[in-house]
C-alpha cells in the first residue's frame, strides 16, 4: 500500500452518474475511485479471504459466489454511510455491505501518477 500525504478528507463527493467517488484530502490532493474498483477492493474479511484464496493445484479451481452476479460497469452504490471521522461504508447494488473503508486505506488505493511514484 502506498501512503503519503494526508489521510484526512476535506471533501467527499459521490457521483452515481459517473460511478465514482472523489476525495479531496486536507493536503489538497484529489483522488478518484471508480465504483468497480471500490467493490473489487472491499476490505471486509469475506472479500479479503476470497481474494487470498489461491487456485487449487493442477489449474482450475471453483469459487463459490453468493448473491447476484454483477459485471464490471454495473455495480452501483445504493447507500454510503460515514463511520465517525475515520471511514465510510457502502451498501452496494449486489447487496454487499460489510466493508469498512478507512480513509488511510482509501488514500493507499489512490492510483494517480503522484501516488504511484510517477510524478504529477
Amino acid at each position: 500500500m502506498r501512503l503519503g500525504g494526508s489521510t484526512d478528507p476535506a471533501d467527499i463527493a459521490l457521483s452515481r452518474e459517473q460511478r465514482e467517488m472523489r476525495i479531496r484530502w486536507q493536503d489538497g490532493h484529489e483522488s478518484a475511485y471508480s465504483f468497480d474498483l471500490l467493490r473489487k477492493e472491499c476490505p471486509c474479511a469475506l472479500c479479503n479471504d476470497l481474494r487470498g484464496k489461491s487456485p487449487t493445484p493442477g489449474g482450475l479451481g471453483l469459487t463459490v459466489l453468493s448473491g447476484p452476479m454483477v459485471r464490471a460497469g454495473e455495480i452501483q452504490v445504493a447507500e454510503v454511510k460515514p463511520l465517525g471521522r475515520y471511514a465510510v461504508n457502502f451498501v452496494w447494488s449486489d447487496g454487499h455491505d460489510s466493508g469498512i473503508y478507512a480513509f488511510d486505506y482509501l488514500r493507499g488505493l489512490c492510483s494517480c501518477p503522484a501516488c504511484c511514484g510517477r510524478g504529477e
